[in-house]
């Protein structure tokens, strides 16, 4: 049941490239997506821009173990360097050519050849990245972060998370990339793969949608938007649009009735948006209805852009604006000074895809949770937001998923019902593709942090290998 379950949370929680082939089609222009080899090039130029110089790492190993990893459809893609005009551009057999361009501050942006260069280097002209802050104590810093607690069974805990590596990463592939352990508020362990450290910005993927949901909750928590609202996108604003009833609620808990088809084949609505289109969330705001809003449950990376674009429009309208929001609001409170979150060419950031941080800041995120919105004696979040977050959507068919994180709650039939059976039923998480994960665990004062790029038809398994790192750590102190 478990293997069963995962299997469809793999599906729906990242982007899923199960079952495509290489196809020799005659090639493309740059934004059609008119088989699986286009669909290589596309994601193999963005992933490896990012790789290269959001990430830092040497163009060989991201061609390696990045691009001809990720799916049998890229495993044909060559890549061209252009590191003084900072594009990256990826070829096939039978496939169009794809670039995508580094802008500092903001990380890639996959081109379509429809917005023209300097306007996309004005978006990102006043931006600069944030600055890191080494010598402050964790968790604002870096400085004496790691920490075992005394009720920790060191032994125990170091087999865990080293297995985690051992038993994924065959003949030197880096799979398991980074792991860390948090509980009382300190790193209680850490490990990376050979090529990574603790300054390695790695892609969260889907994990991406709950920092995305979070920057609307700033906005709820600032009364500049309002749950049960209509959500204000302008594309719904037509006297007789059935749309205008879909509120912000029903977009935070993919239940708006909206038509986004999710599967990763070419020409579905995924695969158009992130990779055609010049603008994310317009094209998901203008599909139409399927379902009364409220009424159904169906994970969509469309509403999760839908919502950045709400984010950016109501912080100013620009990429530098919603950058300097996000950046001001919740990731220097948080300490997490590493994110990046790529934006599109319209200068929306991709929140459902494209955030980019060390997998030290991703704990900090899960840590913001844990402690219920607070961060040292600051208040980032309301207690009211980190309970939305954690309720189960009525419109799903079973409790799995809230405002823009998954959750492990079982129901009436049982425990084995909960998404990973031997984790707390308190647990809940933010998920992505190549099996990213942010797990918070309140009941074991517990955030455990795994990324990494399982390729397809490959897994790694959260339930044992989790369990097992929450099994070595100290005793809950308090009920759940």
């Amino acid at each position: 049941m478990i293997a069963k379950e995962f299997r469809m949370i793999r599906q729906i929680s990242g982007v899923s490239l199960i079952g495509l082939t290489l196809s020799l089609s005659t090639p493309a222009q740059a934004g059609t997506i008119s088989g699986p080899a286009d669909l290589g090039t596309a994601v193999s130029a963005q992933i490896a821009c990012a790789g290269i110089f959001v990430t830092g790492r040497a163009e060989a190993d991201v061609l390696r173990d990045d691009v001809h990893a990720l799916a049998p459809f890229t495993k044909a893609v060559t890549l061209s360097v252009d590191r003084k005009d900072r594009i990256v551009t990826a070829s096939a057999p039978g496939a169009a050519t794809r670039t995508a361009l580094y802008r500092s501050g903001a990380g890639c942006t996959l081109l379509t050849d429809t917005v023209r260069r300097e306007v996309l280097e004005s978006q990102t002209a006043k931006l600069k990245p944030m600055k890191m802050r080494p010598s402050t104590p964790w968790p604002m810093g870096d400085a004496r972060a790691t920490s075992p607690g005394p009720k920790i069974d060191a032994a125990a805990l170091e087999k865990a998370v080293n297995d985690a590596f051992v038993e994924q990463n065959k003949d030197g592939y880096p799979d398991t990339r980074a792991i860390v352990v948090v509980q009382g508020g300190r790193i209680v362990a850490e490990q990376y793969a050979p090529g990574f450290d603790q300054n390695s910005r790695l892609l969260g993927w889907s994990a991406s949608k709950s920092i995305a949901g979070t920057l609307v909750g700033l906005l709820v928590d600032d009364g500049v938007l309002k749950l049960d609202a209509p959500a204000p996108v302008p594309e719904w604003q037509a006297k007789g649009d059935p749309r205008r009833a879909i509120t912000l609620r029903q977009l935070l808990t993919m239940s708006s009735g909206l038509r986004f088809v999710e599967s990763y084949e070419p020409g579905n609505d995924s695969i158009r948006m992130l990779f055609s289109a010049p603008d994310m969330a317009a094209l998901a705001a203008s599909l139409p209805l399927d379902k009364a809003p409220g009424s159904a449950w169906s994970y969509s990376s469309g509403t999760t852009n839908i919502l950045s674009a709400i984010v950016t429009r109501a912080t100013g309208g620009s990429l530098d604006e919603v950058t300097r929001f996000a950046r001001k609001r919740l990731f220097e409170p948080a300490g997490m000074t590493s994110i990046v979150v790529e934006p599109d060419e319209a200068g929306v950031p991709v929140g459902s895809s494209y955030a980019y941080a060390t997998a030290r800041d991703w704990a900090r995120f899960g840590l913001l949770y844990l402690n219920n919105g607070v961060t040292g004696k600051k208040r980032v979040l309301s207690r009211s937001w980190v309970d939305f977050v954690r309720t189960p959507t009525k419109a799903a068919p079973r409790p799995v998923y809230g405002g823009q994180f998954w959750l492990n709650l079982g129901d009436d039939e049982g425990d084995k019902r909960r998404i990973f059976r031997d984790l707390p039923r308190d647990t809940f998480m933010a998920m992505g593709h190549n099996h990213q994960i942010v797990a918070v665990v309140p009941s074991r004062d517990a955030v455990i942090v795994r990324l990494g790029w399982t390729p397809e038809g490959q897994t790694f398994d959260f339930n044992k290998y989790l369990s097992r790192i929450l099994a070595a750590l100290a005793p809950p102190t308090t009920q759940p």
